[in-house]
């Protein structure tokens, strides 16, 4: 999928043009984490955009931008506990 494609299921948690280039099986991985992120209250959700998801050394990258000073600890640990289950999903596909 393209990121102008999960911008329309998920509206503006990604940018319409994210780079999402991973492979098709960590793709169900990417739809629980933007579904996640979209799930987030708006006073973290308004301050972040997925900007792509791609692969480094058989790895999820999942990368985001965010105006951190606007983010509470809480959500900045929210967000970190979606990127890292994410990561954890593909990791354990792989196996």
């Amino acid at each position: 999928m393209t990121g102008e494609e999960l911008n329309n299921i998920y509206g503006n948690i990604i940018m319409p043009d994210a780079t999402v280039s991973v492979p098709a099986q960590w793709m169900p991985a990417v739809h629980e984490a933007l579904q996640a992120l979209h799930d987030l209250p708006g006073s973290v959700r308004a301050f972040l955009i997925v900007t792509g998801f791609g692969e480094e050394n058989g790895y999820l990258v999942v990368e985001m931008v965010a105006s951190t000073q606007y983010i509470s600890a809480d959500g900045m640990a929210a967000i970190d506990a979606i990127v890292e289950k994410a990561q954890a999903t593909v990791l354990a596909r792989r196996h």
